[in-house]
């Protein structure tokens, strides 16, 4: 039998375990509570609560997993409680349970029956995590989201991945836009660099001109911006530019974790467009993660058509979810059945029209 408590951020600063994924990390966790812990919105949440819950089998510390209780408002009225990982609520690059020890099948359901007993809530609802999770053995994964992936260590070289992963008519495309440029007067230059204040106004400039085509971009909220900008502070991390005549028109912002470099955020010059310094700026970001042989770069949290012009891999995120017996709960029950079924059968056509490899 496993014994639970609570413990605070500080006390897992303490602990050293290995994360399966940036946000499993303290350095991800801790940032991200301390931008977001004063902001409340319904995507958010209001009234929020942290629940990192520690099991122990024999004394032993074996596992933790970072839980966060907060509060949606429904209809203007309607209040419900929900009790979510730690960060999936924005910006989150998967989540599951924290291992230290290996664990069997029971773990989950005392974990879920002492969070039933020491925890207030409506919903139980788990995102962003992998088929793999032991929380598949008790509940029923939906489809969620996914992050298309290159297995850079897969290839033998940059040169091998280019002739099988890329198609012909990009390959075509890359050399087509390369001439275009050439033609039209422009000197490319690819530049990696550390991120600092200077070249963070150049990545903040470009990242605006996703209003043209009616996007937002993450640095227009200033909460987002200082959760990206003490994320680069505390991973390894650079951005890839591409650049005409020495301005900047595009980039890819990278972290790295645990061999694998993952891209947080990239944009390009509209002004531009019709020189692909976009998709040239990742292909040479992707060539970078093969000269330091990186394990695999990953394209972030999110289906976006232009990742797919670089590969067809994919690695899935799936959702679970439980309630308790409380009137509001079981109320609004059927809405988020329909919900989680909707959202798992619109991942799984986005995913079929892709032609993603999972």
């Amino acid at each position: 039998m496993y014994r639970f408590h609570s413990i605070g951020l500080q006390e897992l600063e303490d602990i050293n375990y290995k994360e399966t994924y940036p946000s499993n990390t303290f350095q991800w966790i801790y940032n991200w509570y301390s931008v977001f812990e004063n902001v409340e919105n319904n995507v958010i949440g209001y009234k929020k609560k942290p629940y990192i819950i520690a099991a122990y089998l024999n004394e032993e510390l074996v596992a933790i997993i970072p839980l966060l209780k907060l509060t949606r408002i429904y209809c203007k009225c309607l209040r419900l409680e929900f009790i979510e990982f730690l960060g999936q609520q924005w910006s989150c690059i998967g989540e599951d349970i924290i291992t230290l020890k290996d664990l069997d099948s029971v773990y989950i359901e005392e974990l879920i029956h002492w969070i039933k007993k020491h925890v207030k809530f409506h919903f139980i609802f788990l995102k962003y995590i992998p088929k793999s999770s032991l929380l598949n053995t008790k509940y029923k994964l939906y489809h969620y989201s996914g992050a298309p992936i290159i297995p850079v260590s897969s290839y033998s070289s940059y040169e091998d991945f280019y002739t099988h992963a890329y198609a012909k008519r990009f390959r075509k495309k890359l050399q087509r836009t390369r001439r275009k440029i050439e033609k039209d007067g422009f000197r490319l230059k690819l530049s990696y660099e550390e991120i600092n204040r200077n070249n963070f106004e150049d990545i903040k400039r470009i990242a605006k001109s996703k209003e043209i085509d009616g996007k937002n971009y993450v640095y227009e909220d200033p909460n987002k911006e200082k959760f990206h900008l003490l994320l680069y502070k505390s991973f390894p991390s650079h951005v890839m530019f591409a650049k005409f005549n020495n301005m900047p028109v595009a980039y890819v912002t990278n972290i790295d974790c645990n061999g694998v470099r993952i891209g947080l955020d990239c944009a390009f010059d509209r002004d531009y467009r019709i020189y692909g310094v976009g998709v040239q700026c990742m292909d040479c970001n992707i060539q970078e993660c093969f000269k330091e042989h990186k394990k695999k770069f990953s394209f972030g949290v999110g289906l976006d058509e232009y990742k797919f012009q670089f590969t067809h891999k994919v690695e899935d995120y799936y959702m679970s979810f439980d309630f308790s017996y409380r009137l509001k709960a079981l109320l609004v029950l059927p809405y988020f059945l329909y919900r989680l079924k909707r959202e798992d059968k619109h991942v799984l056509k986005e995913l079929s029209k892709l032609h993603c490899d999972v």
